[in-house]
């Protein structure tokens, strides 16, 4: 049986800024839902899964992203190098969307 864990972002007592960024190292993650926070002011809340090649990737949330994702959309994961489940979004790679769009691209 496979372990995950469910890392909470900035929702967690502790923000990126809080860490040395040679702490952390990029992988491919992907978006699984977007949501409004429940709370004022109201925030978008990204929920996202890493390690996309693992049997059961490990789960992730993180308040106020800037960047709209839809949902399935790759998106690169800063991940701590001590401990997986301390993870932070990190940024949009161009090459994703590219890879996106020439698969749309290819079915019409």
């Amino acid at each position: 049986m496979a372990t995950a864990c469910f890392n909470t972002g900035k929702g967690n007592s502790s923000d990126y800024e809080d860490y040395d960024p040679e702490d952390f190292y990029e992988v491919t993650g992907r978006l699984i839902e977007n949501r409004l926070s429940y709370h004022f002011p109201k925030t978008n809340i990204i929920y996202y899964e890493y390690f996309l090649e693992k049997e059961t990737p490990l789960k992730g949330s993180e308040e106020n992203i800037k960047p709209h994702l839809k949902k399935g959309e790759k998106f690169i994961v800063l991940v701590h190098k001590k401990d997986s489940c301390i993870s932070f979004f990190g940024y949009t790679d161009p090459r994703f969307r590219k890879n996106s769009f020439q698969k749309v691209k290819a079915r019409k």
